[in-house]
């Protein structure tokens, strides 16, 4: 059932975006507030933006973002957990994230940054991706001083200058040399924080869990066992389901429920697909059986769900 995971998504190609934008050939594209002197976007007044921030049901992400919040506060789901940005919350989100817009307040100002795959910084320094890694398996926002976020900024408009310029020649070389240094600032402010929190558990139960987690992303869509990902793990169910409690304070199992239901919400929501085809592609018996799962879990069936 390959052929329908191409759901309903947002990707770069569809972001409204207007003339103080800044988009590099469908690829890269920069956006928002980055200029004190330009006029202020009213987010919840303009047609092109609210579609896209008070979207009313979860999409998949299938590019990387940093969203920036300047002022103002804006309420968003990610995955499976909620979030509130407020002046100098910077929140990274990976493809792949399934996420939503739940309120944005009137004087919200933001600035973000969406880079297609071709352009996710690559890892060249291990230490910066393993503390960004561990730091984005939290998935919480980032909180800078103002001066941490003056200089995301500034960094953010010289990029987005050096693009605008139409005889400039190296722009893809540009684009990549800053793209690092902006990874090198965010690895620098992150660092302390994941330092903190692996002070405060064991090393080795939040490695086991980092790793679940990651065994969950690549295949919570075909497997729904502890004992499948235990076997991935090499460690017994049993163990398994103490050390992910023991750290985040919910059953394996539950992790696995939320993550299979957080897809087939957001699937039953594009309209693109039948309950029958939603079933096939998160690797159901049947119809019957995954009607019966996703209504313990939610409360009510798909086709309710679905229409309502």
């Amino acid at each position: 059932m390959a052929e329908f995971r191409n759901f309903n998504a947002l990707n770069l190609t569809i972001i409204p975006f207007d003339e103080h934008d800044c988009i590099f050939e469908d690829q890269v594209f920069l956006a928002g507030d980055l200029d004190d002197s330009a006029p202020k976007r009213d987010l919840n007044n303009d047609p092109t933006m609210r579609p896209f921030l008070t979207s009313p049901y979860p999409f998949k992400i299938q590019f990387a973002m940093m969203l920036l919040c300047l002022g103002g506060n804006m309420r968003v789901r990610l995955n499976l957990n909620e979030y509130e940005l407020h002046r100098n919350s910077l929140q990274i989100i990976t493809p792949g994230a399934i996420g939503q817009c739940l309120e944005v307040s009137d004087d919200c100002r933001i600035a973000f940054l969406a880079l297609s795959n071709d352009y996710v910084i690559p890892e060249g320094n291990a230490e910066g991706a393993l503390i960004v890694r561990k730091f984005l398996a939290r998935q919480i926002p980032l909180e800078l001083t103002d001066a941490q976020t003056a200089e995301i900024l500034a960094i953010c408009r010289v990029l987005r200058d050096k693009l605008r310029q139409p005889d400039f020649r190296f722009k893809h070389e540009i684009l990549k040399g800053y793209l690092q240094v902006l990874s090198g600032e965010i690895c620098q402010l992150m660092a302390p924080l994941v330092e903190a929190q692996e002070a405060r558990q064991s090393s080795r139960k939040k490695l086991i869990f980092d790793r679940f987690l990651e065994e969950l992303r690549q295949h919570y869509a075909t497997q729904r066992s502890v004992q499948f990902y235990a076997d991935r793990l090499c460690l017994t169910p049993k163990y398994l389901s103490q050390v992910v409690h023991a750290v985040s304070g919910r059953h394996a199992g539950d992790w696995i429920r939320d993550y299979v239901i957080l897809e087939a919400k957001a699937l039953l929501k594009s309209g693109q697909y039948t309950i029958q085809q939603v079933s096939d592609m998160l690797n159901f018996a049947n119809q019957s059986f995954f009607g019966v799962y996703f209504k313990k879990a939610v409360g009510c069936s798909p086709t309710v769900y679905k229409e309502s």
